[in-house]
């Protein structure tokens, strides 16, 4: 019997953090379970070729998004696919990859759900939000450690693509089922609080939210995008205890729990809990509707 995967759409700007987000949610949901797929592998052209003609990769002309199409319509559909790949540290293409199906598909990126057709091949969709100050610092120490960038070329860089940012990687904003928005928090150890936002027509995180009473969640709404939004504003630490809360509300397993240690637990680690949680469920569902349709085709 073939997998029918769960596939997950990270969307957002370079730096914003979505790498090191995915790495840590496939680790709560267990590697061998998750495959992660760059949409930078879906680059058209590589960095000199770029550079030449004026061109950005958040530019969707950069990318061959209608092979990612392709991609991901196979995956659904149980079959392997050889997929290309996109070497950041020498800015060219390396031999590309096959890619079987899992049941944790995380694809993410600038474009994961820039056209309607991809959005739409997603079961969650995610827009990775981060404050301007935690991702210029973020982008400067990646691109200088792993990519050859000085610090002069990656602020030049962040300058260039701004327009493009605006105009071919915000706009998905408007087709997520969550915003996840990173911010600086002078409450957390850490110094980094999440604001998790949903649609108020897809209430999920406020539904199980209502039987717990942790005075540091603010909730308000918003209009974000043209859609008015439940925001819960995640700024300070959890005891274990509080975790132990949150477990019970959200009957989170205890595969998840396990991974998560730390005497406080930061918002940023609350925040992936809650996704994990969120995700699982997703994966419960569709085992049980291929249970269904099993019997009902015996």
């Amino acid at each position: 019997m073939s997998v029918d995967p769960v596939f997950i759409g990270i969307a957002g700007d370079s730096g914003a953090g979505k790498s090191t987000f995915v790495k840590d949610i496939a680790t709560l949901l267990g590697r061998d379970k998750v495959r992660t797929i760059s949409f930078d592998d879906y680059h058209s052209l590589d960095r000199v070729e770029r550079k030449a003609i004026g061109i950005t990769p958040l530019h969707p002309r950069a990318n061959n998004l209608g092979l990612a199409i392709e991609h991901l319509f196979l995956l659904k559909q149980g079959k392997k696919v050889l997929k290309p790949v996109y070497d950041h540290s020498t800015g060219s293409f390396g031999d590309p990859e096959w890619v079987v199906p899992v049941p944790y598909i995380i694809c993410e990126g600038l474009h994961p759900f820039f056209f309607r057709s991809l959005a739409e091949l997603y079961d969650m969709k995610v827009y990775y939000d981060t404050q301007m100050d935690l991702k210029f610092n973020w982008k400067v120490k990646r691109d200088t450690a792993e990519r050859g960038y000085t610090v002069e070329q990656v602020a030049k860089e962040i300058r260039l693509r701004q327009r493009d940012i605006r105009n071919f990687v915000e706009p998905q904003c408007a087709l997520a089922d969550i915003i996840i928005k990173l911010k600086i928090s002078k409450t957390s150890s850490s110094a980094i609080g999440v604001d998790w936002k949903e649609p108020v027509d897809d209430p999920w995180l406020k539904k199980y939210l209502k039987s717990c009473n942790f005075d540091d969640w603010k909730c308000f709404n918003e209009w974000y995008a043209g859609r008015k939004m439940n925001v819960f504003g995640i700024q300070s630490d959890l005891t274990q205890d509080q975790l132990k809360e949150l477990s019970s509300i959200f009957s989170i397993s205890q595969d998840v729990l396990s991974k998560v240690k730390e005497k406080e637990v930061v918002p940023y680690r609350t925040m992936l809990v809650l996704f994990a949680t969120r995700i699982k469920q997703i994966r419960a569902s569709k085992d049980k509707e291929e249970k269904v349709v099993f019997k009902d085709a015996v």
